[in-house]
């Protein structure tokens, strides 16, 4: 799936990984070094590839699938 993800926003996320916001905001803390700026209130494709390489392919992928 590597370079398919669109830039998505943490809510866009949440519902992929089948989480409440706050707990996706909880799995992204140890991480948020790696991952960077959430700029505009979305995520770069980039970025979300990174977010995917630590938590898995979520289980509604095609949320976040280009």
């Amino acid at each position: 799936m590597k370079g398919t993800y669109k830039s998505s926003s943490k809510k866009t996320l949440a519902l992929a990984y089948g989480v409440t916001a706050e707990t996706f905001n909880t799995w992204l803390k140890p991480i948020e070094n790696q991952i960077g700026d959430y700029l505009s209130r979305c995520y770069t494709p980039k970025q979300v590839e990174t977010i995917v390489k630590h938590l898995g392919i979520p289980q509604h992928s095609e949320l976040i699938c280009a």
